[in-house]
């Protein structure tokens, strides 16, 4: 019998990362729209015609991935503008990222609730993205980040508590470690 409870917490210590549900992300929704998932067409369908669109220029000597870039005045939670980044091939909607006009940090977690963390993040430098910023975790970090990872959201804080974005993503915003410093 000792020796079936000493198997059993070892196999359940074994699970505990995994079973984390407030670190593992999932993709967000966001007015029916699913990051990963749903496309341009469903979108514009249900959210209606946007501000403006715009595909980024191909590269000449790389078949780089296209994206495309959609603006909506009102289609977050709070006033401000929404990008909603779209892979230009297939459509797919990659990322919204939201503006809010004025938030702060405390009304965001009133609004979107108390199962977040917090995760602060630093710049690669040596990694060059062109349409996204690369950062990875670090404990000295300078950009702080609240993050409902179980329903794919990351509320990114600036100067004073104020919200400056809240991304709707899929999957993780940055690396776990720096790419530039194994």
């Amino acid at each position: 019998m000792k020796s079936l409870l000493i198997v059993a917490l070892l196999f359940s210590s074994a699970l505990l990362p995994s079973s984390q549900p407030g670190r593992r992300w999932r993709p967000a929704t966001l007015r029916g729209i699913t990051v990963g998932k749903s496309k341009v067409t469903e979108m514009v369908r249900k959210w209606g015609t946007p501000k403006w669109s715009r595909t980024s220029k191909p590269e000449a000597e790389e078949e780089a991935a296209q994206v495309t870039w959609t603006n909506y005045e009102r289609a977050g939670e709070f006033p401000g503008p929404t990008t909603v980044v779209s892979d230009a091939r297939n459509g797919v909607i990659t990322r919204i990222n939201f503006y809010p006009d004025r938030l702060t940090k405390e009304q965001a977690i009133a609004h979107f609730g108390a199962d977040y963390i917090v995760t602060r993040y630093a710049f690669d430098y040596c990694v060059n993205e062109e349409d996204s910023e690369a950062i990875y975790e670090s404990p000295t970090g300078q950009l702080v980040s609240v993050e409902y990872r179980a329903r794919g959201i990351a509320i990114s804080v600036g100067n004073k508590d104020m919200v400056t974005k809240i991304s709707y993503v899929s999957g993780p915003i940055g690396s776990v470690k720096s790419r530039c410093h194994p």
